[in-house]
């Protein structure tokens, strides 16, 4: 009995060193992990301590700013790297974490980036519908269309309890699995230089099905748009809604953006006129949504599900 409630101990102990390890300095940190890589093995295939950094997912690269003398791709002006030798692991304790919730004050959010596909499997989209200087007639239903590769959509978990809570992750084919977003904001003139303010938008939609199987996607806004000039743009996202990741930093975008206008239909006279622009503002408003409030829901999101 004595003998059973000591090896207990021993094992206990060396889980709690390994997971300690991480935690320490450079040296003595690899100088350790490397005395307890043959308990860690064992106790990983008998029983995984799954809040402990698995050796075989530590990256050392993270305990360098990149900028130590010999280092590959060095350039004046860059930025150093922080550091930690245990991934940052730790990065968000003791503050607000994200935990599934969409806080629009702000939260930190520790959840691993995932599986980052190869450069042949990288997204690019391109809006179809509606083209750039497309004139849409207002308060009338159209659709967004968008034209996808290498997406593998209509993966949309629930934005209220499962926001950021897991990794990106790849299909057999190498491919993202997720969805694509929708967003409309009013931009006041084709040749506008005044960046929008992202809390603000007339028509926002996650588009949650995989459209037509391939590739191509859509969103209808509903009794359309007020008059106006608007930006609508793509926002592709991983399953859990966060921004895709892809393995280089030189390529072209993932996602798509293109100016449109709407225009308000001609009346009989200026009372008429103002009459009609009345009645479109009150329609559009339907549309229109704040991302203050942490509902990032319109009255005009149609679909199974809508990003909240």
């Amino acid at each position: 009995m004595l003998f059973s409630y000591i090896a207990i101990f021993a094992l206990g102990s060396a889980g709690l060193i390994n997971g300690a390890v991480l935690a320490s300095d450079p040296v003595s940190g690899r100088a350790q992990k490397s005395r307890f890589r043959g308990v860690q093995s064992r106790q990983n295939k008998e029983k995984p301590n799954q809040t402990c950094l698995a050796a075989n997912a530590l990256q050392t690269a993270s305990e360098k700013t990149g900028q130590e003398a010999g280092t590959d791709g060095i350039k004046a002006g860059q930025a150093p790297s922080a550091t930690d030798n245990a991934n940052f692991i730790n990065f968000c304790s003791g503050q607000t974490i994200t935990n599934g919730q969409q806080l629009t004050a702000g939260s930190c959010n520790g959840i691993p980036m995932g599986k980052i596909p190869a450069s042949k499997n990288m997204i690019t989209a391109m809006i179809t519908n509606p083209q750039i200087g497309d004139k849409v007639p207002a308060d009338t239903t159209f659709n967004i269309s968008v034209q996808t590769q290498h997406l593998n959509a209509g993966f949309f978990v629930n934005p209220t309890t499962n926001y950021y809570t897991a990794p990106q992750d790849l299909d057999k084919n190498g491919d993202i699995i997720g969805h694509c977003h929708v967003t409309v904001q009013d931009i006041g003139a084709l040749k506008s230089t005044t960046p929008p303010d992202p809390t603000t938008f007339a028509f926002f939609k996650g588009i949650d099905d995989a459209g037509n199987g391939k590739g191509l996607l859509q969103a209808t806004v509903t009794d359309g748009l007020p008059a106006g000039v608007y930006r609508v743009c793509t926002m592709i996202a991983a399953r859990n809604h966060q921004p895709v990741n892809m393995p280089v930093a030189q390529r072209g975008a993932q996602d798509d953006c293109t100016k449109f206008e709407v225009v308000a239909a001609q009346g009989g006279n200026g009372g008429a006129g103002a009459g009609a622009g009345a009645g479109s503002a009150g329609k559009g408003s339907k549309n229109a949504g704040n991302a203050n409030t942490g509902k990032m829901a319109t009255g005009k999101v149609d679909g199974k599900a809508q990003d909240q």
